[in-house]
């Protein structure tokens, strides 16, 4: 069967978003050029442009891996189902933390591009509201938290999950075990709770 325009299209931008995402975690998001991202996908400056410029190309190759990250933390078992209140929500961000810190580099520069405002990213639409609802249901399923102060909450802590992580990605001696505390103390304080029900 031949396939269509679309999926010719669709294809070929599938192969600059990968020959983008392999170059960056080989080289880093500064080595890595268009006219590199263009050889290693077999098309032309031009075609890589139309799929994005380098800082737009990063945000769909972390958009790419922070949805592949929530797919398999959806079919997994790590959903953070147990435990009290903050153990819950830690189980919810731990894939996209562990995403995060494994590329601090390209985490970085993909933070600072999020910062400006050029380019936008599911972490800021879809995965928001997504992850907000999770967070909701993670607060309120054993009575931890009033549905009526639920949808408030979850979205501060969102908020607060994405400040903390963007914060830490920001300083020079990154250490996962504060980015950890960090979440952990924020959470707990949204949430009040004072043990797992």
């Amino acid at each position: 069967m031949a396939r269509t325009r679309e999926e010719l299209r669709q294809a070929t931008r599938r192969r600059v978003v990968d020959a983008a995402a392999r170059l960056f975690q080989e080289r880093g998001f500064a080595a890595a050029t268009i006219r590199d991202i263009a050889e290693a996908a077999g098309v032309s400056v031009g075609t890589v442009m139309a799929v994005g410029d380098k800082k737009g190309l990063l945000v769909l190759v972390f958009d790419g891996l922070i949805a592949e990250g929530h797919r398999e933390r959806s079919a997994g078992s790590g959903s953070g189902a147990e435990g009290g209140c903050v153990d819950r929500l830690m189980g919810l961000v731990r894939p996209f933390v562990g995403m995060f810190t494994a590329r601090l580099d390209l985490s970085r520069a993909y933070a600072s591009v999020l910062v400006t405002g050029e380019h936008t990213s599911t972490l800021f639409t879809s995965l928001a509201e997504r992850l907000v609802e999770e967070m909701r249901a993670a607060i309120t399923r054993h009575g931890c938290i009033p549905d009526a102060d639920a949808a408030a909450k979850a979205r501060a802590l969102y908020f607060a999950y994405i400040g903390v992580l963007f914060a830490w990605s920001g300083r020079t001696a990154a250490d996962t075990a504060e980015l950890d505390t960090g979440l952990r103390d924020a959470f707990a304080a949204i949430c009040d709770c004072r043990e797992p029900r």
